[in-house]
């Protein structure tokens, strides 16, 4: 799992720059990420995103940087949903809205009722606002625009044993069958070919999954459960609106054991009726590890179902009013935040 750069480790990796128009942003992963920026202006907060880095690339985004000021900025940014294992965060604890594609906006935290997202920035104070790094555990560094041309040709289904940031023989095929497949004339550079790879990857893997949608005329919250290794983990939420679907994993699904939990939040909660299998849960965003002792460890405890049968790799649950209890008046505990694709 990609490390989220906190305050305690942005010492090593954030590092100061000459003045510069905008603060520069690079992206040592092997992961596009897309990256939003806040900071103060007047006694407004301003929140703007997304800007896109292919791994490997710097760019300079967001507002002057005046190196005699005090005031921070903030950071959260998030992989391309092109990957198989789903999307990644940098994040850290300072809750802003954020918008699903290009936006800016002020920095309320009152984001549902304005179609937003409440997500996590970390803070980039003195010097360090001049120049942020985003890194993952394998710390790639120099290496990291191989090393994502490589997760990018394994997310779009090409034999891509190892990420390692080296470019062999085996690459060297990938690419050659890409471009073949693709129907491109040529091998373009690398960033056409990022690009290129992203977009057949993307169109490869919505189409896998667990894809949940809303057939009811009230908006719906939802949260998984499934064992990981010898740990089962539960989490949510992901919000769906009346009509709508998500999808909840972007994996390829080869069996149905996944759980799910869903409620109805409308004027009255609507938990979810028939699951059959325990798992603990909370009412905002939350990961939980192991299915037992929920109350002393601070989770409420529910119901799950267990997914449709995959098809093609791809699960999809529809929530209907009789997958709900009746509306009847109940302690509000509105799951709040939102969610994420894994």
């Amino acid at each position: 799992m990609i490390r989220v750069l906190l305050a305690a480790a942005l010492a090593a990796f954030l590092l100061p720059l000459a003045r510069a128009e905008g603060a520069e942003l690079c992206n040592e992963t092997s992961y596009i990420a897309q990256a939003a920026l806040a900071w103060r202006e007047d006694n407004r907060i301003l929140v703007e995103g997304w800007t896109r880095l292919r791994p490997g690339e710097c760019v300079e985004t967001g507002p002057e940087i005046d190196p005699d000021s005090d005031d921070p900025l903030l950071l959260y940014a998030r992989s391309s949903a092109a990957y198989l294992e789903g999307v990644r965060e940098w994040r850290g604890p300072i809750n802003l809205c954020v918008g699903p594609s290009d936006f800016a906006v002020e920095g309320i935290t009152d984001c549902e009722p304005l179609g937003l997202e409440r997500r996590g920035f970390m803070l980039l104070e003195g010097e360090h606002r001049q120049r942020a790094v985003l890194i993952e555990p394998a710390d790639f560094g120099d290496r990291a625009q191989e090393a994502g041309t490589q997760r990018l040709l394994q997310a779009a289904g090409y034999d891509i044993r190892s990420i390692d940031g080296v470019e062999g023989q085996r690459t060297y095929r990938a690419i050659a069958n890409f471009v073949r497949d693709a129907g491109l004339p040529r091998t373009p550079d690398r960033a056409e070919l990022i690009d290129a790879i992203e977009a057949a990857a993307i169109n490869r893997n919505t189409r896998l999954g667990l894809r949940v949608c809303n057939d009811t005329e009230e908006r719906a919250a939802i949260a998984i459960a499934r064992q990981r290794g010898d740990i089962w983990e539960s989490r949510g939420w992901w919000r769906l609106e009346p009509g709508s679907c998500t999808r909840a994993i972007a994996a390829r699904l080869t069996s149905t054991d996944i759980w799910f939990y869903a409620e109805l939040l409308g004027e009255t909660r609507r938990p979810l009726v028939g699951g059959t299998e325990s798992f603990c849960y909370a009412p905002s965003r939350f990961t939980a590890e192991g299915r037992a002792d929920c109350a002393s460890r601070g989770y409420a405890t529910a119901g799950f179902a267990r997914i449709a049968e995959p098809v093609e790799g791809l699960s999809t649950v529809t929530l209907t009013n009789a997958n709900f209890t009746p509306a009847v008046e109940m302690p509000d505990h509105t799951p709040a935040g939102g969610g994420e694709t894994e």
